[in-house]
């Protein structure tokens, strides 16, 4: 049981780190950074619109910011693989 409640307080903790950045830019790099640390390469396991309630955001507006982010070359998307083309600062 404590395992659980350690998991859960840990994936409370990236959230809340995650919804404090004010961009979704930001909210999606954090979220990136957190919950893939050691992957350039990420295969979203929900759909965009599970992702924007997930980071308190638009769906739309999630979707036209991983557009600019693609259109930046920061990001590389192809359906729900997402290739991280810059690095990761890890804090």
């Amino acid at each position: 049981i404590l395992q659980i409640v350690i998991e859960i307080t840990k994936n409370n903790k990236i959230r809340i780190e995650i919804l404090t950045k004010k961009s979704i830019k930001e909210k999606l790099l954090e979220y990136f950074r957190l919950t893939y640390p050691n992957s350039r390469i990420i295969y979203l396991q929900n759909s965009i619109t599970e992702l924007a309630i997930y980071l308190g955001v638009n769906r739309s507006a999630l979707s036209r910011e991983l557009g600019n982010l693609k259109e930046e070359g920061i990001i590389d998307i192809k359906n729900k693989k997402i290739t991280l083309l810059y690095k990761k600062n890890n804090k």
